[in-house]
C-alpha cells in the first residue's frame, strides 16, 4: 500500500509540475475545434472574439485569436456546436459545426467589413477531411451507429468499416459474442478500448471486457495507427467510445428486435468430405429496451439512462464428420453422447446511466456507470464435441467513471478522470468425466473447465493543456491500480486420452486395429493436471506523456510526442522465486538450464515511445493533404502468459502430473508403456495426489529472465484529396513490425542422442539426484516477430443527394514466425530452432485483398436502405498430424508434418509413419537426412463474402417523434463462408483439405446462412 501511494504521489507531482509549466493535453474521449479568422483580403485577424456554445447543454467557451489569427478549443465533448466569430468593425459570423470524438474540426471564418449587428449564419457538418490528422483512423458517426445493420447490436461491428480491419475468431469464450477485430493482421487481443476515456481492457486474455447498450453509444473512433503520445498500453488499434448524455430537451427511445429460425435459410454445414449437409437449427432471439435523457435542472444538471435485454435460444450444428464419428463411438460402447445440434441458450442485461453537471462557467463534471450481466451454456463447444463436452458460463461486468473538466484560462484546460472496472467470469461444467479425443471429434469434460477470471481496477488520469501561439502543448499522467486480478484455471481437470485416428478409421481397419479401440498403440497421448489452480496478483501501471501539436505554418501541422509506460508485477515477478520449476532448476545447477534461472524476470523500465506525425496541406485550400508518421507502441503482458508459472508458486502446486506422448513412455501403475496400453482393457494410470512439490514428469513453467513487453514499430505515409466538400479519396501505406512477441520454448525438448531418438537433455543431470525429472520445461520468451505491410485506398462521401458512401480496399501482407501479433503460447515445431525458415509464413488473419462498402440511402416516403458489404481473399491454415511426429516430448508444436526436402508439399509422405519421419528428418538408422518440416500456414481456404442489408421505414409524428420499422438481412447472398476452417490433419486423408466448419468458428455473430430480423424503434 505504501508503494501504491508513492506511485500516486509521483504521478501527481509530475502532473502538477507540467501544469505549472503551462503544458496542454487532450483526452482521448474528446475532440477539438480550431480555425483561423481572415478578413476579406485574406489577411489574418487578431483579437477576434470566439464564442462556442454546445447545442445540447448550452455550455459556452470563449477565447480570442492570436497573432496568427488562429484559435483552438480542446477537450470538447463530441456533439453539435455553434461557433460565433466577432470583432469591432466587422460583421459577426455564426457557424454550426458537428464535432466527432477524437477529431479536430476546422471552422475558419472570413469577416466582412460591416456593422457589428450584421450576422451571417453558416451551417456546416463534420468536415469530410481533417487537414491536421496524422493518424490512420475512422470516425463512426452517430447516424451510422443508429442506421447501419449490426448483428447482435454490438457497435464494434462497425469497426470493420475502417481500412485494415477485419473480423477474426474469438480467442476466449467470454468474447464469443463480441466483434473481435483483426487490425493490421493481428488477432484482436491488443485492441485497446476506452469508454469515456476509461480503460476497458481484459488484463487476463486481452481485448475489451464489456459491451454497452447500443442506445447508450453516441459514437466512436477507431485508430489503426496513431501518432499521438496520449495513447498507450497497446501495440494494436485504439477504440475511443463515448456514451450519450442528457440535454436541455427530453429525448429517448424504445426498441425491440426479433430473430427466429423461420427467418433463416438452411445452413450448408460441410460434411468434412467436400460436400454439404443442410441443417436448420432452432433459433430465436429477442432484444428489447430503451433510453431516456433530459434535464434535471435546465442548463445545469442532466441525466441519461439506457437499458437493453437479450434472450437467445440457439443451437450449434456439429461440423464436418464429428457427429457421425461420435455416433460410431457411442454404438461401440464408448461414453459419447452425440447430438447433431448442441444447445447454446444465452440471457443478458446491459444498462448505462450518466449524469452531467455544469458546476459553473469554468467547471463541468459527469459520472457514468455501465453494467453487463449474462448467463449461457456450452460456449466452449466448437462443433466437434458431444453433450458431455460443454459448460455453463456466468459473467458480471461493471465500468464507471467520474470526469471533471476545468477551464483554468482561455488557453489552459484540465481534465481529471477517476475510473473503476470490475469483472467476474466463471466457466464450469456439471460433468466430470475423462476427455477422449479423436482428430475430428471428442467427448468428456472440456479441457478448459473449470476456470474463473476476475479483476478490480481503479484508474486515475489527468490531462492538462495550454495553447501558446502556434503550439498546442500536451501532457498527462495515467495510473491504473489492480488490487486484485486473476482467478483460477484448472486445465486438464480430468484424464485426457488421445486417439490418433477417428472411430471410422479404427473400426474400418481391423487389420491395423484388430481389437478396435482396445488395440495397443491406438492411444497416442495422455494428460492430466491437479493441485491448487489459483493465480492471484496485484498489478499497477503508470503512463506519462508530453506532446506538442505544432501548427508550424498555415499548411504544416506537426505532432511531436514522447510517452513512458511502466508496469508493476505484470509478468508475475513476485511469484517467480516461489515457483517450484525455478527452485528445482536452481537446485539442479545444470549448464543447460542455468541461463534461464540466472536472474528474476522484471517489468520493463525503459518503455519510451517516441511519436512523430505530420500533415501538410499541399495547396492551402484543404483539398490535397499529405500525412504520415512514425511511432513505437508498447503492449501489455496478459496474465494468461505467467499464470501457469504463478500456479506453481502456490502452497499446493497446480501442475500437469501426467503427460505421455511417446509409445515408450511408462503408464504409471499399469506396468505398461503407452504403446502397450489398451483402452477399456488396461487400468487407468495411477495419478499422484496434489502435492507441494513437483511430480515426476510434470510440466515445468518459467518466465524467461529477459522477458519484455511486446512492441511495434509503425509508420505510414498517405495522401488525401477532397474531391468536393462532401467527398474525399485517401490512399496510405502502413507498416507494422512486431517485436518481443510471446513464444513458448521447451528448453528440455527431446533430441536424438547417439543415433537413437530421442532423449531429454536434462535427464542426465537428474541422475543421482533426488529431484523429479520433467516431462518438459516451457519457458515463456519474448522473441517472436511479425510484420505487416498494407496499402489502403478509401472513398468517403457523407450524406449528399440523399446517400452516403464509405468504401475501403486494402492490399496487405501479414507474416510471422508461427504466431502473429498479440497471440501467445506459440510453440515452434522445434524449440531448438524457433526461427527456422519453415516457421516463417502468413499469419492466420493474412488476407491479400480486403474490401468493405457501406452506405445509407434516403428514399421517398420515409424509406431508408443501408447496406454493408465485406469481401476478403482466402486466409491460410496449417497442416498437422495427430501425434508427436518427431518425438519431441511436448512443449513444441508436436504435430508437425515432416515432408521430403525435394517434395515439400507432399504432406502425406509419412502419414502414419512417425518412425520413418524421424529417420528421414534426423538422419537415423542409416537413412540419409533428406527431410524438412512443412512450412507454417502453407494452404489457403475459401474467400469470404458477406452482404448485410437494412431496410427502414420512418413514420414521423410531429417534429420530435419518429417510429422506425426495420427489416434486416445478414449474409443476403446466402454464402457458406467456410474461410480457413479446414480439416488439416494428415491422419485423416479423406477429410484433409475439406472445410470442417465456418469461418471464425467460435464466434456467434458470423451469419452461417441468411439471417432475418425484424424490429421497431420509437424515438422522441
Amino acid at each position: 500500500m505504501k508503494r501504491t501511494f508513492t506511485h500516486l504521489l509521483i504521478a501527481a507531482i509530475l502532473v502538477l509540475a507540467i501544469g505549472n509549466g503551462t503544458l496542454h493535453a487532450q483526452a482521448t474521449a474528446s475532440g477539438t475545434i480550431q480555425g483561423t479568422v481572415f478578413d476579406k483580403s485574406q489577411a489574418v485577424v487578431t483579437g477576434a472574439e470566439i464564442l462556442i456554445t454546445s447545442k445540447a447543454t448550452g455550455t459556452t467557451r470563449t477565447t480570442t485569436t492570436g497573432d496568427d489569427g488562429g484559435y483552438r478549443f480542446d477537450l470538447l465533448s463530441a456533439g453539435v456546436y455553434t461557433v460565433r466569430v466577432s470583432k469591432q468593425g466587422f460583421s459577426t459570423i455564426v457557424e454550426t459545426v458537428q464535432l466527432l470524438v477524437g477529431q479536430t474540426a476546422m471552422a475558419n471564418a472570413t469577416l466582412e467589413p460591416g456593422a457589428v449587428a450584421s450576422i451571417i449564419e453558416v451551417t456546416d457538418t463534420a468536415p469530410i477531411m481533417d487537414t491536421t490528422k496524422t493518424s490512420v483512423s475512422q470516425d463512426i458517426t452517430p447516424r451510422e451507429v443508429e442506421e447501419l445493420p449490426m448483428v447482435g447490436r454490438d457497435v464494434a461491428n462497425l469497426a470493420y468499416l475502417a481500412p485494415g480491419v477485419k473480423a477474426t475468431d474469438s480467442y476466449d469464450p467470454t468474447k464469443n459474442r463480441y466483434a473481435i477485430l483483426s487490425v493490421n493482421g493481428e488477432n484482436g487481443r491488443n485492441v485497446n478500448v476506452t469508454v469515456n476515456g476509461v480503460d476497458n481492457k481484459d488484463n487476463t486474455v486481452g481485448g475489451p471486457v464489456m459491451q454497452l447498450p447500443l442506445e447508450a453509444v453516441q459514437e466512436f473512433q477507431i485508430s489503426t495507427q496513431r501518432f499521438s503520445a496520449e495513447n498507450g498500453r497497446s501495440e494494436g488499434a485504439a477504440i475511443n467510445m463515448i456514451t450519450k448524455q442528457g440535454t436541455n430537451n427530453y429525448h429517448g427511445s424504445l426498441f425491440g428486435f426479433f430473430r427466429d429460425s423461420a427467418l433463416n435459410t438452411d445452413e450448408k454445414v460441410p460434411d468434412g468430405l467436400g460436400g454439404q449437409t443442410p441443417q436448420h437449427p432452432d433459433y430465436s432471439r429477442q432484444q428489447f429496451g430503451g433510453s431516456v435523457g433530459g434535464p434535471f435542472i435546465k442548463s445545469k444538471l442532466f441525466g441519461f439512462f439506457a437499458i437493453e435485454r437479450e434472450r437467445e435460444s440457439q443451437g450449434l450444428a456439429e461440423t464436418g464428420t464429428s457427429y457421425s464419428e461420435l455416433v460410431l463411438a457411442k454404438n461401440a460402447g464408448l461414453a459419447a453422447q452425440p447430438a447433431s445440434v448442441i444447445p447454446r441458450p444465452f440471457y443478458e442485461t446491459r444498462y448505462n446511466g450518466r449524469m452531467d453537471w455544469i458546476i459553473n462557467s469554468k467547471n463541468t463534471a459527469y459520472i457514468s456507470y455501465n453494467s453487463q450481466a449474462n448467463d449461457s451454456l456450452n460456449d466452449q463447444s466448437n462443433g466437434t464435441g458431444d453433450l458431455t463436452n460443454g459448460n455453463f458460463t456466468k459473467n458480471h461486468l461493471q465500468l464507471a467513471n467520474f470526469t471533471l473538466n476545468s477551464i483554468l484560462s482561455n488557453t489552459t484546460i484540465n481534465q481529471f478522470t477517476v475510473g473503476y472496472q470490475y469483472w467476474n467470469n466463471l466457466i464450469d461444467s456439471h460433468i466430470s468425466a475423462p476427455l477422449v479425443t479423436f482428430p475430428d471429434a471428442s467427448f468428456g469434460t472440456n479441457t478448459n473447465v473449470p476456470q474463473q477470471s476476475f479483476q478490480r481496477k481503479w484508474q486515475f488520469k489527468d490531462d492538462i493543456s495550454k495553447t501558446i501561439g502556434k503550439h498546442t502543448l500536451k501532457a498527462g499522467a495515467d495510473y491504473i491500480w489492480n488490487p486484485v486480478e486473476g482467478g483460477f484455471f484448472e486445465f486438464s481437470s480430468t484424464l485426457e486420452i488421445d486417439f490418433a485416428a477417428d472411430p471410422s478409421a479404427i473400426l474400418g481397419n481391423p487389420a491395423k486395429y484388430p481389437n478396435g479401440f482396445a488395440t495397443a498403440g491406438a492411444v497416442t497421448g495422455m494428460t492430466i493436471a491437479n493441485g491448487d489452480p489459483r493465480f492471484l496478483v496485484a498489478t499497477k501501471q503508470l503512463g506519462l506523456y508530453a506532446q506538442d501539436d505544432w501548427k508550424a505554418t498555415r499548411r504544416l501541422t506537426l505532432n511531436l510526442g514522447l510517452r513512458w509506460d511502466k508496469d508493476f508485477n505484470m509478468i508475475g515477478g513476485s511469484d517467480i522465486k516461489n515457483s517450484r520449476t525455478y527452485q528445482e532448476l536452481v537446485a539442479l545447477n545444470s549448464p543447460i538450464s542455468n541461463p534461464y534461472v540466472a536472474k528474476i524476470a522484471h517489468d520493463d523500465n525503459k518503455d519510451f515511445s517516441p511519436r512523430i506525425g505530420f500533415a501538410y496541406d499541399l495547396t492551402g485550400n484543404s483539398k490535397h493533404v499529405l500525412r504520415g508518421g512514425f511511432g513505437l507502441y508498447f503492449g501489455n503482458v496478459f496474465q494468461n502468459i505467467p499464470l501457469f508459472m504463478e500456479q506453481m508458486s502456490n502452497a499446493t502446486v497446480f501442475q500437469t502430473v501426467l503427460s505421455l506422448s511417446s509409445p515408450t513412455d511408462p503408464v504409471p501403475g499399469t506396468g505398461q508403456t503407452l504403446g502397450q496400453w489398451q483402452y477399456g482393457v488396461s487400468p487407468f494410470p495411477t495419478i499422484p495426489p496434489p502435492s507441494s512439490q513437483l511430480a515426476t514428469r510434470s510440466v515445468g513453467r518459467l518466465m524467461d529472465p529477459n522477458y519484455r513487453n511486446p512492441v511495434t514499430e509503425e509508420f505510414n505515409f498517405g495522401y488525401s484529396w477532397a474531391l468536393n466538400p462532401n467527398t474525399v479519396v485517401e490512399a496510405e501505406y502502413t507498416h507494422v513490425l512486431g517485436l518481443h512477441e510471446n513464444k513458448t520454448i521447451n528448453i528440455d525438448q527431446r533430441i536424438p542422442v547417439g543415433g537413437v531418438c530421442c532423449t531429454r537433455p536434462l535427464d542426465a543431470a537428474f541422475v543421482g539426484t533426488n529431484l523429479p525429472p520433467f516431462a518438459s520445461v516451457r519457458d515463456e520468451q519474448s522473441i517472436g516477430r511479425s510484420v505487416y505491410d498494407g496499402l489502403n485506398v478509401s472513398y468517403r462521401q457523407r450524406m449528399s443527394r440523399h446517400f452516403s458512401v464509405n468504401a475501403n480496399y486494402t492490399l496487405a501482407r501479414a507474416y510471422s514466425f508461427d504466431g502473429g501479433g498479440s497471440s501467445f503460447r506459440n510453440y515452434p515445431r522445434l524449440s531448438t530452432n524457433p526461427f527456422a525458415s519453415y516457421e516463417w509464413g502468413p499469419s492466420p488473419n493474412d488476407e491479400r485483398h480486403h474490401v468493405t462498402l457501406s452506405g445509407i440511402v434516403e428514399m421517398p416516403k420515409g424509406f431508408q436502405l443501408s447496406p454493408i458489404m465485406q469481401f476478403g481473399s482466402a486466409r491460410p491454415y496449417a497442416v498437422t498430424n495427430s501425434s508427436n511426429t518427431l518425438n519431441t516430448g511436448g512443449g513444441t508444436f508436436a504435430n508437425a508434418v515432416v515432408v521430403p526436402t525435394s517434395d515439400p508439399t507432399n504432406w502425406f509422405a509419412f502419414a502414419g509413419n512417425n518412425t520413418g519421419a524421424q529417420n528421414c528428418f534426423y538422419g537415423l538408422n542409416g537413412v540419409t537426412q533428406a527431410c524438412t518440416i512443412a512450412k507454417y500456414d502453407p494452404l489457403r481456404g475459401d474467400p469470404f463474402f458477406e452482404l448485410d442489408l437494412r431496410l427502414a421505414k420512418n413514420i414521423r409524428f410531429g417534429e420530435r417523434m419518429n417510429l422506425q420499422l426495420v427489416a434486416q438481412a445478414f449474409n443476403l447472398t446466402n454464402r457458406a463462408n467456410y474461410g480457413n476452417d479446414y480439416n488439416n490433419n494428415i491422419a485423416s486423408a479423406s477429410t484433409f483439405g475439406h472445410p470442417k466448419g465456418f469461418i471464425n468458428p467460435a464466434s456467434t455473430i458470423v451469419p452461417l446462412s441468411i439471417w432475418g430480423e425484424f424490429g421497431a424503434r420509437f424515438t422522441f
